[in-house]
């Protein structure tokens, strides 16, 4: 059984009640900053949702233009003249949509087209450009784009510059590139004749190499060098 209320109790005011009143007569005596606030909440919200729209289209576009580049990148991966299709798509994407994802990939891919043509000089500008817009990556492919770089100089033999980037590459995630890296280095270092430098680091690439085939090629370095 509930229990009965006193008449103190009975006549105490309603708190829920009370309150109400008090919001009334503050939104009656200050009508026009009520008002004020209201209209900026308002305007908040309509633009917070207009940004969510605007962005999620924004990045819906870059992904279908990406999309149609890939793919044509793909088709004719195996016909470097044929990939040229894609690098007007490439570019199209990065000047209309600079700020998307599918932009800042899209400079990777075009290095790649472009190193894969033997253009080294617009390879090294596309993946420098990449590696501008990309401060962080999870993905591992700054990895690659370091180590893209890293072959370029090399191929236009300027070990220190290669060397310099290969170096780089391995100090950015590189959770499963680890022996590819130190083979690079190790190769760089060979080439600059540094043969203790290139052993140190075949060693390090023989440590991280699961590959049987490549172990062997590893150890027969090794041991040329010693």
């Amino acid at each position: 059984m509930a229990a009965k209320l006193s008449k103190k109790e009975l006549e105490r005011p309603d708190v829920f009640q009370s309150g109400m009143e008090r919001l009334t007569d503050y939104m009656a005596e200050n009508k026009t900053r009520v008002y004020v606030v209201g209209v900026a909440i308002g305007l908040a919200i309509i633009i917070a949702i207009g940004i969510y729209f605007y962005w999620n289209n924004y990045q819906t576009s870059a992904i279908g233009l990406y999309a149609k580049a890939h793919d044509s990148m793909i088709k004719n991966g195996d016909k470097p003249e044929a990939a040229k299709e894609s690098i007007p798509l490439f570019k199209e994407l990065i000047d209309k949509y600079p700020r998307s994802w599918s932009a800042k990939i899209a400079w990777y891919n075009l290095g790649n087209i472009y190193y894969n043509q033997g253009d080294i000089d617009n390879a090294i500008g596309a993946y420098k450009n990449y590696i501008s817009v990309t401060a962080t990556d999870n993905s591992g492919i700054r990895f690659l784009a370091m180590t893209s770089l890293g072959y370029c100089y090399e191929n236009k033999k300027d070990f220190a510059t290669a060397l310099n980037y290969f170096e780089q590459a391995q100090k950015t995630n590189n959770s499963g590139f680890e022996a590819i890296g130190y083979r690079n280095i190790a190769r760089i270092y060979e080439q600059m004749n540094d043969k203790k430098k290139a052993l140190e680091n075949y060693q390090n690439a023989l440590q991280k190499t699961a590959d049987p085939a490549m172990t062997i090629l590893i150890k027969r370095k090794i041991a040329t060098l010693n």
